[in-house]
């Protein structure tokens, strides 16, 4: 059995990078990981094959779903793009929990410098 304190501080090291990601646990295709972007850093879009949790520890980060058109609901807490009406945008802070499903394309980008977990379930 596993059992193991993490200091967040010492996982990453975002004085030489713009971005990182720490795996700190995969099992089955289940993975735990810590990931850091500074202000303005983009992950560009792509696609997770399973469940997605996000947990805001530090920062602000914008997650963008591309023409997503299935967004019926006004309480979904989105904002629809400017530039593409499709697009559903997402602002998660500090202390912000955010789920989305497998095989969704998606992009984040860091509005601050920015740590999360990144559950994959």
């Amino acid at each position: 059995m596993l059992y193991k304190v993490f200091e967040t501080d010492d996982l990453l090291d975002m004085k030489e990078t713009d971005r990182q990601v720490v795996e700190l646990m995969e099992n089955n295709g289940c993975h735990l990981k810590l990931a850091g972007l500074k202000k303005n850093q983009e992950i560009e879009p792509h696609m997770s094959h399973t469940n997605v949790t996000l947990y805001i520890t530090d920062g602000e980060l914008e997650i963008t779903f591309p023409n997503d058109n299935n967004c019926s609901c006004q309480a979904c807490g989105c904002e629809i793009s400017e530039d593409d009406k499709n697009d559903r945008k997402y602002k998660l802070k500090k202390g912000q929990l955010f789920l989305f499903e497998k095989d969704v394309v998606h992009s984040i980008k860091a509005l601050k410098d920015t740590t999360f977990l990144l559950i994959k379930i």
